[in-house]
């Protein structure tokens, strides 16, 4: 009897998320819209259309203060979408500075779109425009995180006037991975209104979750007879690109064409070849000056290793301990290039399986030898939401003997439990036998979620034995085991000049294998902002650090072993980047190791107009210690000027005073037509030791693209 109503009672919970879900039935056009930014009369006729939004922030649920539509059809070719923005302050109220690709900096008024193709709950795509007509695309995985690092073919404009500001996207179905036997696609619209800080939401009225929680997405219903073509899409491309080594002088001419092809093997299913790969449009990597005893991680760059990343996550891990990790193929220990030969990729989903394989041959560079690189990732949906996976890699592109990986994970989530709350389990363990390391080590880990209002929690576990080392994956401290701690209570004050308040606790302890403790963090403070989306951070610290041996912590000066233990705190402080000009400023004193620091940081931001960006950082670590004192000194420069969305030219320049060199990276990237793309880019470094600036090591590259479907 109690199972029959308790089958009963899940029966109308079920009942009641279908009846509260937004869906919205799809037909297909004969006459598709011309995609210019302007709504015309009668243009979108044949699309479905909603205006049903509702506020996330700051009001959760309440109406919005602006009206918001949108418009939804098809072809065969194309999926378009159309959104009216309506603004009762006119040209006045709307904020469009940025027509960037990608910079998704918090100054615009801004749209959001997310698909699920295959309505999995999985992973999606998520495409966006600026009110400027700055495009956004990217990925969604693991459920709810984004991936920015890709980008698709698509066309999107748009345009402002009196009464507010307009959208028109066209997707190619071509740029998506779909199943065409479904006909139901999960579905959102996000709409940032940035003057008033205030964010709408079509189907996801949940404050707590992201646009990019693909659980809680609207559906589009009757999507059917989507044409892919053959699914071969052939890419050549060639560069020409001299390279200069001063003082000898000597400067080398390479020319370089690389092919990429990409074919549809089944619909939900695709194949790359990719021969002599060429990364010389990649951008640059952020300075950073490394203080500590371990590796830095920088993120991956390149288009290659970016399309479909996601397939190849694993465990939820962002960083430590990878099992793959791209950025080790194509480049050697010391962080010079190695070409890449030729390499292939399988990826996608086939029924409840997602498939990523990759292999490479890496061709022999000055510092290590060429080799055969081999990532397989598959992923097996259980449950409703959670899935069990397993990866391995074979070889190592350090030239260091052989070296493999295993390993598996088992990823719970669960997004409907009372009070629409989340629950998130990710756990795996990984075993690698490598040369390098001497024999075999293993990994495991366990990340727990609760990402929830006005509650969030994050936790996690890893344990990484003495000789775990993934040969193309990333670990930055063998022989531990670590526990990390985060709760924060946000408190909302939705009619107050103070509209966020979040106190916060976080911790993070580091023991060796046996259980003792070597390191432990602790940090708590206070999160606030007002409506304006000015906001300030304070938090009072108290460390630990234990030392082996002697660390050498800058030229001349040495950290010596055994236990070191201090207090902090930092102030932080921003304003909003809705303001033609924003400025951030941060400060943190107290002890550090077994003496005093005293970090300072100051920002600033200039938008003049939508076609020019100005924006700087400079730091100031002022570091005392028994064995002596130094300095770190970081800044970085960024200017932009922005023609129009498809025409950009950007200047990069940054410093550190422990290198003392300054590198400069100029870029010009023109996009006649989505998937035709030419860069002019110049990089150049310079020697400051001396009276004036002497010309280093630099390149200058002038790269095409082009893109032919079939």
């Amino acid at each position: 009897m109690c199972r029959r109503i308790f089958s009963f009672l899940g029966l109308l919970y079920a009942c009641r998320l279908h009846a509260l879900a937004a869906v919205l039935s799809v037909t297909p056009t004969d006459s598709p819209p011309v995609i210019d930014g302007v709504i015309a009369p009668g243009e979108w006729r044949d699309a479905a259309h909603s205006d049903a939004f509702r506020q996330i922030y700051p009001g959760a649920g309440a109406a919005p203060s602006e009206r918001t539509e949108f418009w939804v059809t098809y072809d065969a070719d194309h999926l378009y979408i159309a959104v009216r923005c309506h603004d009762a302050a006119g040209l006045a109220g709307i904020r469009a500075t940025s027509m960037q690709h990608d910079l998704f900096n918090g100054s615009d008024d801004v749209l959001q779109i997310v698909l699920d193709t295959f309505n999995r709950q999985s992973d999606g795509y998520y495409f966006g425009l600026t009110a400027a007509g700055g495009r956004l695309d990217g990925l969604v995985q693991n459920k709810s995180e984004y991936y920015k690092h890709w980008d698709g073919l698509w066309h999107g404009r748009v345009s402002r006037d009196a009464g507010g500001w307009s959208a028109e996207f066209a997707i190619p179905t071509k740029s998506l991975a779909f199943d065409p036997a479904n006909p139901t696609w999960g579905f959102e619209i996000e709409r940032t209104i940035r003057r008033k800080q205030e964010t709408v939401r079509w189907a996801n009225h949940i404050r707590a979750r992201s646009v990019y929680s693909l659980p809680d997405l609207g559906t589009l219903e009757g999507i059917t007879g989507l044409h892919q073509g053959r699914g071969l899409d052939i890419k050549p491309s060639a560069s020409l690109t001299s390279r200069t080594d001063p003082p000898p002088g000597q400067s080398i001419l390479e020319f370089k064409p690389s092919l990429d092809v990409v074919w549809q093997v089944r619909p939900t299913l695709a194949a790359t070849l990719t021969l002599n790969t060429d990364f010389a449009d990649a951008e640059v990597d952020d300075r950073q000056v490394n203080l500590t005893r371990f590796p830095l991680f920088y993120p991956e760059k390149r288009s290659f290793f970016n399309q479909d990343a996601s397939l190849f996550s694993f465990a939820g891990l962002q960083e430590d301990p990878l099992p793959f990790f791209s950025r080790r193929i194509g480049r050697a220990p010391n962080g010079t290039p190695v070409d890449i030969i030729a390499g292939a990729k399988l990826t996608g989903r086939t029924g409840p399986w997602t498939i990523g394989l990759l292999d490479v041959q890496t061709d022999d560079s000055p510092t290590t030898p060429g080799g055969n690189l081999f990532v397989g990732r598959v992923a097996h949906e259980i449950f409703s939401e959670s899935s069990v996976g397993f990866v391995v890699t074979e070889g190592d592109p350090r030239g260091a003997g052989s070296g493999h990986l295993v390993g598996t994970d088992f990823n719970y989530t669960n997004s409907r439990l009372a009070g629409d709350k989340t629950l998130r389990v990710m756990s795996g363990l990984q075993y690698s036998s490598s040369d390098f390391a001497g024999g075999d080590g293993t990994a495991t880990t366990v990340k727990v979620e609760y990402p929830n209002e006005p509650l969030t929690v994050l936790a996690s576990f890893s344990r990484i034995g003495e000789r775990f080392d993934p040969p193309l994956g990333f670990v930055s401290r063998p022989g531990v085991q670590g526990m990390h701690l985060t709760l924060w209570h946000s408190t909302y004050g939705e009619e107050n000049w103070l509209r966020l308040f979040e106190p916060f606790i976080e911790t993070d302890h580091t023991y060796d294998l046996d259980g003792h403790l070597l390191d432990g963090h602790g940090w708590v403070g206070l999160y606030a902002e007002n409506r304006a989306g000015d906001f300030t951070n304070f938090w009072w610290g108290r460390h630990r650090e234990s030392f082996d041996q002697s660390f050498p912590i800058w030229p001349g000066i040495t950290v010596p072993a055994g236990v070191h233990r201090w207090n902090d705190h930092q102030v932080e402080i921003g304003t909003a980047r809705a303001r033609p000009a924003d400025l951030y400023l941060r400060w943190r004193s107290g002890g550090y190791l077994n003496g005093h620091a005293d970090t300072y940081v100051v920002g600033v931001g200039w938008r003049p107009n939508a076609a020019v960006s100005f924006k700087t950082e400079n730091m100031l670590q002022d570091i005392r210690l028994p064995a002596g004192s130094f300095q770190v000194r970081t800044a970085n420069l960024r200017v932009s000027y922005t023609f129009s969305p498809d025409l950009q030219f950007s200047l990069l320049g940054q410093y550190d005073n422990h290198s003392r060199l300054l590198g400069a990276n100029f870029r010009i990237k023109w996009t006649p037509t989505p998937g035709n793309d030419f860069y002019f880019v110049v990089n150049q470094g310079y020697d400051t030791t001396g009276d004036s600036l002497r010309p280093v090591a630099g390149d200058v590259s002038l790269k095409g693209k082009w893109t032919f479907r079939f």
